[in-house]
């Protein structure tokens, strides 16, 4: 039979995740983060966190929470809960039950030491972006909870396949954030161009992110700011966010800002730069013709 049944719940408007946990009657519940990706969909951060913790209040008096003391939103009604609290984080400040420290990440992967009570234990994952960490951490101490050995679980960090597809284009170096996007995995992304060498070019291929709400301008705007520090052109293919990413570029680093709303014109763009050193950072959706090209490259 089946020992553990894991339900991913969504929702996009409140009330949609008590009405879910009326019918799967969780008995753990993990709070990994709120911020600003659903903005558009609740309006604030607070009715955002008024959703989230639906699950968590939803949870029996033997039931468990896990959650996210680095966030504030998450950690906030945590007093208010009836179940059981642990928590994770780099914050020793929270003092959370799962502590994460020393994080080294590289382009092949991260390591971390996870402190849980008064032990130690290492890990390293093929990974990459150090921001995976903090998805790994519940994950532990879930484990712990269902009596899984500390040894297993190490095994299954070391064997998770990574997030992140990075993969050769001709001479480029494709990393592939396609599949979703959110100003949190954005800036990951970031993180995983800015480990490339500099004599590399680096280019930034996005739609901008969507979702956000009132906040979606000012949010742009930061991550262009973030784009001009790490890449040296932002290539844009969707009118929507033009403004305020060139906004939060503009002028900073002398990254050059493109407009390639014609799949087409975005595929010729790719296929100039296929045989020089360059990274290019695909980030949220990628119109289809760009990823067969792309794809048929990586399996051949």
């Amino acid at each position: 039979g089946v020992e553990v049944f894991i339900v991913e719940m969504g929702a996009y408007q409140t009330g949609e995740i008590a009405l879910i946990c009326q019918m799967v009657k969780p008995k753990i519940g993990v709070l990994t983060a709120i911020n600003e990706q659903h903005l558009s969909l609740f309006g604030s951060l607070k009715k955002t966190q008024q959703a989230k913790y639906e699950l968590l209040k939803s949870l029996p008096t033997d039931g468990l929470a896990v959650i996210n003391f680095d966030n504030e939103y998450c950690r906030e009604m945590a007093d208010e809960l009836k179940c059981n609290v642990i928590s994770y984080g780099l914050n020793t400040d929270e003092h959370p039950n799962c502590l994460i420290r020393e994080i080294k990440s590289n382009l092949s992967g991260i390591n971390f030491t996870a402190q849980i009570g008064n032990q130690e234990f290492n890990f390293s994952s093929p990974i990459i972006g150090e921001h995976n960490v903090m998805n790994i951490a519940p994950c532990l101490l879930i484990g712990q909870k269902l009596d899984v050995p500390m040894e297993t679980m190490s095994i299954a960090v070391a064997t998770l396949p990574p997030s992140l597809k990075i993969f050769k284009y001709g001479e480029c170096d494709i990393i592939d954030d396609s599949y979703n996007s959110n100003p949190d995995g954005f800036r990951a992304a970031l993180e995983t161009l800015n480990k490339y060498p500099t004599e590399k070019k680096r280019v930034v291929v996005t739609r901008g992110m969507l979702e956000l709400g009132t906040e979606s301008d000012a949010i742009h705007e930061r991550i262009g700011e973030e784009i001009s520090i790490v890449a040296d052109e932002l290539v844009i293919i969707t009118k929507d966010s033009v403004v305020p990413l060139s906004r939060g570029v503009a002028g900073r680093y002398k990254t050059n800002v493109v407009s390639k709303f014609d799949p087409v014109e975005l595929l010729n763009y790719l296929q100039a730069l296929k045989d020089t050193p360059t990274v290019i950072l695909l980030e949220n959706r990628i119109p289809e013709n760009v990823m067969r090209e792309i794809k048929y490259e990586d399996l051949s």
